[in-house]
């Protein structure tokens, strides 16, 4: 009886394998199942009324010079309009080395669209020998941290008084240490002023 259950069990895994459904692609149908779900939640959680955004020239002035990188040009932004969504940006680049750094500011104005992305990934974390991706906080605001082995890139992602995006990311660096340090310097607080 017990080889019975064997075969069948061989049997099964000999199609799961026919079909082409590795170990790889069973991860990718699971974050794909874990993604839906997140959105589904996400929509249900998100119960602030969308207000206007900021305009993106009160975001740049947090774009400051960071010690050790060097700034590449001065801060840009644009805010959006188009029916009932709204939206303001600014990003800045700079460089150490070989090594070039992005942060850029989003206020969506509580509009959920502008949210979605990061709230799945607040609702799961991965470690794999390609990547990770963690949840964090910082100065009391929660993020995630993502790193990809291969690339050598790192990018954290806060979320400051539940509207405003903050986007560190980094590349030729071994891990999300330095993006961490370089978010706890950053005036998270001025931005959450912004909300009031």
């Amino acid at each position: 009886m017990t080889d019975y259950f064997v075969c069948v069990i061989r049997k099964k895994v000999s199609k799961i394998v026919f079909w082409g459904v590795t170990l790889k692609h069973l991860r990718l149908i699971i974050l794909s199942l874990v993604f839906l779900l997140a959105l589904s939640l996400a929509a249900i959680a998100q119960t602030q009324t969308p207000v206007d955004p900021v305009n993106w020239r009160e975001l740049i002035v947090f774009l400051v010079d960071i010690d050790g990188w060097e700034a590449q040009d001065e801060p840009e932004g644009q805010t959006v309009s188009m029916a009932n969504f709204k939206m303001s940006q600014a990003s800045r680049d700079y460089s150490s080395g070989d090594k070039d750094l992005e942060i850029e500011i989003i206020d969506g104005g509580y509009v959920p669209m502008v949210y979605q992305g990061f709230l799945m990934a607040m609702n799961y974390e991965i470690d794999s020998s390609d990547e990770y991706v963690k949840k964090i906080t910082i100065k009391d605001y929660p993020g995630i941290e993502k790193y990809t082995y291969d690339d050598e890139d790192a990018e954290v992602i806060l979320l400051v008084e539940d509207r405003f995006l903050i986007r560190f990311k980094c590349d030729n660096v071994p891990d999300t240490e330095e993006l961490k340090t370089i978010a706890e310097s950053f005036d998270l607080d001025g931005i959450a002023a912004l909300a009031k």
